[in-house]
């Protein structure tokens, strides 16, 4: 008995010496990170123990948080009449929730999703895949009233939709500044994740300028606050209350089944700002087209160009390629050029030049200073319309080597060439086309077919570069069953199954 009472004084001192140790660090925080918790007290109220608290901040925004329902009519075949080999656990066993209909009609899909009062007269921001095909859309307000909403505006290439409800005095909530982020900085995601309504989650910034698609204007901002299913069109906020992006997509695993936490990716409202104008009075983005394609100018290329040239280059976007007939090649750009600003803004990276080319409208005349050969040079190039371009044509104005195939699949391939294995660490004794895109709503998508996966055959043919993939998937319609082989570079592989579309 004493020597149980003589161990457990023992732990009571040892836990007083590391509380009072914890205190004591806290008392010697740093001078950047007291500044932090300052600059978060001014923002959020803080508990007893001096940590922030974001309920000032969710009770701010979530007045102007809605919950979006969109219904829409099965054109083809989708999900209620997949094959039972296509369907997931819950489909198998309960049928399909979101799809009903009588026997012999068209299926009806129900989907859900989140999204964000901007205006006290009614107009909402939310993602394009929400409402995309859409016949009627309604939107619950947090105050329990229902609304039929009106698509005003939409915009595929950045997932973006406009809204309209008949309604006066709503709650809104203010657009920020996602420029103004850091990697590190708080944020709250508010929604309705798998219906559960006003859901408040919290993490950072994770990163910015995230790519997940082969859309040359992906621009994500990445964030580790939790977003589920239901998310998709709803706000994320600084600690100022204000929205700075709109949550759109997760990544639960990579092609290799390795599953992921923590990883979801939000729209920058900055991006958003720059739409709403036209979205609100044309009801779509047009965008300017250059016509080129282009990469960066890493290391080893400034290193060439200080020796070729005695350049000492900074930025700037190396032009690997200039279709023709496109605004670039009537301009004169050509292939070798590195276009270092627009209109005397200069260009970072050749990311920048395709979001600054897309700012500006079709029609407009543009100066583009770039380098030939060592010698600096001026082109003056009427930009085309985007949206036209690329109606006929893969995106050409960012990634390296030739043009990615698009495909009935939702996937983007390219052949692996010296580039493509460093990119994505391909063995050499590997064989295929590398997945360089996958369409986020394309059935491969969900079945975790991502950038970087490397396909070697398709229904049985075998693949090992870009012509035996045209040729493996020519006959294959949309709703058709698919077999894919992926390898996983290691000298293994496995088969994925789905359906085109």
């Amino acid at each position: 008995m004493k020597i149980a009472k003589t161990l457990m004084f023992a732990a009571a001192g040892s836990l007083l010496i590391l509380m009072g140790f914890g205190l004591a660090q806290l008392r010697n925080v740093s001078a950047p990170t007291a500044r932090a918790v300052t600059n978060m007290s001014q923002a959020a109220t803080t508990n007893a123990m001096g940590l922030p608290s974001f309920a000032d901040i969710a009770a701010k925004v979530n007045p102007a948080v809605v919950s979006i329902t969109a219904i829409s009519v099965e054109k083809s075949q989708g999900m209620g009449n997949m094959p039972q080999q296509f369907m997931g656990p819950f489909e198998f066993f309960f049928g399909n929730p979101h799809q009903r209909g009588p026997q012999g009609q068209p299926p009806v899909q129900e989907a859900g999703g989140s999204g964000f009062i901007i205006s006290p007269d009614g107009y909402i921001l939310t993602n394009n895949h929400v409402v995309d095909d859409a016949t009627k859309v309604t939107v619950t307000l947090d105050d329990g009233r229902t609304f039929n909403a009106k698509i005003v505006g939409r915009d595929k290439e950045t997932d973006v939709a406009l809204l309209k409800i008949d309604a006066s005095n709503l709650p809104t909530v203010p657009l920020g500044d996602s420029s103004a982020m850091r990697p590190g900085d708080w944020v709250m995601a508010i929604g309705n994740p798998l219906m559960y309504s006003h859901t408040v989650t919290v993490g950072v910034i994770s990163a910015k300028g995230r790519r997940i698609s082969s859309n040359s204007l992906d621009d994500f901002l990445q964030t580790d606050a939790a977003i589920n299913f239901g998310n998709s069109g709803g706000p994320l906020v600084n600690v100022q209350g204000q929205v700075i992006g709109i949550n759109t997509a997760i990544t639960r695993s990579d092609y290799m089944g390795r599953m992921v936490e923590g990883i979801g990716f939000a729209i920058p409202i900055n991006m958003v700002k720059s739409e709403l104008e036209q979205l609100k009075t044309t009801g779509k983005v047009e965008r300017g087209y250059l016509g080129v394609r282009v990469s960066a100018v890493d290391q080893d290329a400034r290193d060439y160009f200080k020796k070729a040239y005695g350049l000492d280059l900074k930025g700037g976007a190396l032009v690997q390629s200039v279709d023709d007939g496109t605004p670039a090649a009537k301009a004169g750009i050509q292939k070798g050029d590195i276009i270092v600003s627009v209109n005397g803004e200069p260009i970072k990276d050749s990311m920048e030049l395709t979001h600054k080319v897309a700012g500006y409208p079709p029609g407009k005349t543009i100066t583009l200073e770039a380098y030939k050969d060592g010698k600096k040079k001026e082109y003056r190039v009427t930009l085309g319309n985007r949206a036209k371009a690329l109606a006929g044509q893969e995106s050409s104005e960012q990634g390296q080597g030739e043009k990615p195939a698009k495909d009935v699949l939702g996937i983007q391939v390219q052949n692996l060439t010296q580039d493509t294995r460093m990119t994505y660490r391909i063995p050499q004794d590997v064989q295929g086309v590398v997945v360089v895109g996958v369409d986020p709503q394309s059935n491969a998508f969900a079945k975790d077919i991502r950038e970087g996966a490397v396909i070697s055959e398709v229904n049985g043919h075998v693949v090992n570069n870009l012509e035996d993939y045209r040729k493996a998937i020519a006959n294959i319609k949309k709703g058709d069953p698919v077999s894919v082989y992926l390898q996983d570079g290691q000298g293994g592989g496995f088969y994925v199954y789905f359906l085109a579309g």
